[in-house]
């Protein structure tokens, strides 16, 4: 799976919700009610996970493809568990995809730093283990973005800090999908799909996540990942387009002219390959 195909069925799964009120097959919701609208059933979809598994999927397809042994993958291809849990300075998180080393033994580990001291948990691989491990997580953010943005970024920010601190060599992979147009949710209500008029500010976004990417000193960047990936992708095309390059925008009239911050160096092309090559490189 690329990301191209990722991006499509996550646009029809999400047009399906809309429309037909269905769900993964379903047009009833957890607890055998119908759905009374395309809202309800959309935020049920995105409840599910059903659509960022899309990419989780791209991810460990991504990672095969760059020559990481299926079996360290967690979790395997094609299922949703079991995810890797790893301690970090202050709290305990499972990471969505890992890679994780076999020539390196297990070490159960009583947490004794930071404020989970005294807590009585347990670090399930020990601390070499854990920094080993190769984490990609995955995040999206298809409404409200403007709502949301500092809470994104403050986040972004949290959870690089708490397992650099702790694990000041593991390699971190991040990526981010927004849209162009967000839907419309009172058009959700009616059952139609629509978008709205205000584009997001994608200037923004590849800013920030450009700021964040490239982590060099694992000193001083412990706020930062060893790479990025900016998803921006325009769902109100008969088929879903991704961007992956600033011409790119700029052809389509989505962010300015004398805009010079190349999305190119947080696009998904490369993502995974440099990933693993830092990896490679620190251990």
């Amino acid at each position: 799976m690329n990301i191209h195909q990722a991006a499509n069925l996550i646009q029809q799964d999400m047009e399906m919700a809309i429309t037909n009120l269905t769900v993964n097959g379903s047009r009833q919701n957890g607890k055998g009610d119908t759905f009374n609208n395309g809202l309800e059933a959309k935020t049920s979809l995105i409840r599910k996970s059903t659509l960022i598994n899309y990419i989780h999927e791209f991810v460990k397809h991504e990672m095969v493809d760059n020559n990481i042994r299926s079996e360290t993958i967690f979790p395997p291809l094609g299922q949703t568990k079991p995810e890797l849990k790893v301690t970090g300075m202050f709290k305990q998180k499972d990471q969505d995809i890992c890679a994780k080393p076999t020539n390196i033994g297990a070490e159960k580990t009583l947490v004794n730093w930071g404020p989970m001291v005294h807590s009585n948990l347990y670090c399930a691989d020990g601390p070499n283990l854990s920094e080993q491990i190769l984490s990609v997580n995955v995040r999206s953010q298809l409404s409200s973005l403007a709502k949301n943005t500092d809470t994104l970024f403050e986040r972004m920010f949290a959870e690089a800090l708490n397992l650099h601190i702790t694990y000041p060599k593991m390699v971190l992979g991040e990526i981010y999908i927004i849209p162009v147009y967000e839907y419309d949710e009172t058009a959700m209500k009616h059952n139609r799909v629509a978008f709205k008029q205000s584009q997001t500010d994608l200037e923004k976004y590849i800013n920030f996540f450009h700021f964040l990417s490239g982590r060099d000193d694992i000193d001083e960047d412990k706020h930062k990942y060893e790479r990025c990936a900016l998803v921006i992708i325009d769902f109100s095309r008969p088929h879903a387009k991704v961007y992956k390059t600033t011409q790119e925008l700029k052809e389509d009239g989505l962010v300015r002219q004398t805009y010079d911050t190349e999305l190119a160096d947080i696009s998904t092309d490369n993502f995974i390959s440099e990933l693993i090559d830092i990896h490679l490189e620190d251990w």
